[in-house]
Parts: C-alpha cells; sequence; structure tokens
C-alpha cells in the first residue's frame, strides 16, 4: 500500500470510530490505572455471567501487564453518567509489527442494540493502524448466530480455521457445559470488504441482511446443515462439490437452547464441528453469514 492510500485509510479509520463511539453515546479511553483496571474486570465479569466464588481467567494482574507492555487495552465510559459500561483487550501477535490478537471484548446487558461493542472495534482498528498493523485476528464461538454476523458481515472478518475444544472447561455462563470450540476470525484492516464495512458503520448505514440464501438455495447451493422443525440440526443429503458453494444453518439463538434445551445445545456443536471441517481444506472459505442464520463457503478461484 503507498503512503498516500495509507494514510487514507487511517482518517478513514478514525472518522468511522469517532462515528460510531458517539453515535453509541461511549468515550473509548485506555485504562491506565490499577482503579480502572479492576473496574474493567468487574465489567468483564458481569459480561461473562461470573458466579460468586468462582476465578474469572481475565484478572486484573494480566490486564495491568498487558497494558504496561504497550498492548491495546481500553475501557468504553457511558457519556450521561461516565460510568463504564464496556472493555476490551488485544496484544501484538506474529507476524511481529503487522499484527495483534483481540483476547476480550465485553459490553454490559442493558445496552445491547447502542452499538458499543462495534464501537470498540472500529476503535480497535484505529488504534492498530496508527501502529503500522495490518491485521487483527480473534476466537469466537461460531454457534452464535448474532455474533457471526457482527463479525462478518457488520466487521468484515473472516473465518479462517476451526478449533475444536480451544479453551477446554470453562465455568462462566455461556460456555459452562459446553466444549469449546472456536472459529478464528482474520480481520484485514485495509481490505475492500473491511472498508466498505467501515464505511456503511461511518455513516450509520449499515450493510444489508448478508448472502440471500432464498437465491443461493434456488441456484444449487448445498445444504450442509440446516435448523429442523424442532429446532434440532439436520445434515444434508447433498454433499459438497467444487462447483457449487455450500450454505450451513444455524439456530438462530443458541444461547437460549443452551438454558432450556442443553442435549440439543450439545448435538448443535457437533453437527456444527463436523460441518466447518470444510475449513481444514484451505481450498474452501466462509465468504459470508446471513443475519437468518447460514453461514455462505465457496471455492477458493
Amino acid at each position: 500500500m503507498s503512503k498516500k492510500a495509507a494514510r487514507e485509510v487511517l482518517a478513514q479509520a478514525a472518522a468511522t470510530a469517532a462515528a460510531t463511539a458517539a453515535r453509541a453515546g461511549v468515550d473509548i479511553r485506555p485504562l491506565e490505572t490499577l482503579d480502572q483496571i479492576t473496574a474493567a474486570c468487574a465489567v468483564l465479569e458481569r459480561v461473562w455471567g461470573i458466579e460468586p466464588g468462582v476465578v474469572f481467567d481475565v484478572q486484573p494482574h494480566l490486564l495491568r501487564a498487558l497494558g504496561h507492555g504497550g498492548n491495546f487495552l481500553v475501557g468504553a465510559y457511558a457519556h450521561d453518567d461516565g460510568v463504564m459500561i464496556g472493555a476490551s483487550s488485544a496484544f501484538f501477535t506474529e507476524p511481529l509489527g503487522s499484527a495483534m490478537h483481540s483476547h476480550i471484548t465485553g459490553v454490559l446487558a442493558g445496552t445491547a442494540g447502542r452499538g458499543v461493542g462495534a464501537a470498540l472495534k472500529w476503535h480497535q482498528r484505529q488504534w492498530a493502524l496508527e501502529r503500522g498493523l495490518s491485521r487483527i485476528t480473534w476466537t469466537y464461538d461460531p454457534l452464535i448466530a448474532r455474533n457471526s454476523f457482527f463479525n462478518l458481515t457488520r466487521l468484515g472478518g473472516r473465518p479462517e480455521t476451526y478449533y475444536a475444544d480451544f479453551y477446554g472447561v470453562m465455568n462462566d455462563g455461556p460456555n459452562r457445559g459446553q466444549p469449546t470450540d472456536r472459529v478464528q476470525i482474520g480481520w484485514d484492516l485495509a481490505a475492500p470488504a473491511t472498508i466498505d464495512c467501515a464505511d456503511s458503520a461511518w455513516l450509520g448505514t449499515p450493510g444489508g441482511d448478508g448472502p440471500d440464501v432464498d437465491a443461493l438455495t434456488a441456484a444449487g447451493a448445498a445444504v450442509v446443515l440446516s435448523v429442523g422443525s424442532g429446532g434440532e440440526p439436520v445434515t444434508g443429503s447433498v454433499a459438497p462439490s467444487s462447483d457449487r458453494p455450500v450454505l450451513i444453518g444455524i439456530p438462530p439463538d443458541i444461547e437460549r437452547v443452551r438454558k432450556v434445551a442443553a442435549e440439543q445445545s450439545l448435538a448443535w456443536r457437533y453437527a456444527l464441528r463436523a460441518a466447518l471441517a470444510l475449513l481444514t481444506d484451505k481450498s474452501w472459505h466462509v465468504t459470508g453469514f446471513a443475519r437468518a442464520g447460514w453461514y455462505l463457503l465457496e471455492r477458493r478461484e
């Protein structure tokens, strides 16, 4: 990228970060004191539903060390009362000098729909670009449709690798009793898809609902996994082929399913793990996610 193009991307990143933070009603600031870091850990404990007596993995001494080492560590403070309602931490990773890994980002319940999470991610992008970085990675639970839609369709990130039981046993609310399968997202900070998403976020006009599943199905896309009439996973009878795209459907709200039908949610975990095994073949890649709950995979050209 030329110096002029890099300056233009950085200017756009700054504008997007400022606009999304203003729209969400937050100031995003570095966490510099131990009191601020301790408050951030308390926010994250609430987000992850940590019960009394359970030790949360994200401790003040850990975030203190990461921040002291020059890594990304910020809090989102509400304009109306100055209270911290979100926090995010990331650390530098390989390839050194061009990438970082976003370890944790959380926003308190009750602020959904304000766009605080998006503001944190667009701020993170600006921070990384200012330091000469070009890529951010993070992992997320691929069974959570709202996160899939946010990561792929609103931010422009792309799934790269599927990890079975990545973290092992976890005792927080969302993960308790479930294998912690994760997909790693790669976010190319200056890719056309990211720039398009940033423009939409800056304007306050997020893009559409993702791939047109009806049109893809009518055109012969292979449905590898879908949601049955009782909410159960249904494996498709048509195997993927190189000449047509693949659709993989997931429940719209697996978090609710986990609360009311634990066995069904576990069945979904293993069904999606099998379906997304396509990612082990690097000729396949995820190119989109529909709001209705569908991954779109296509062969690389």
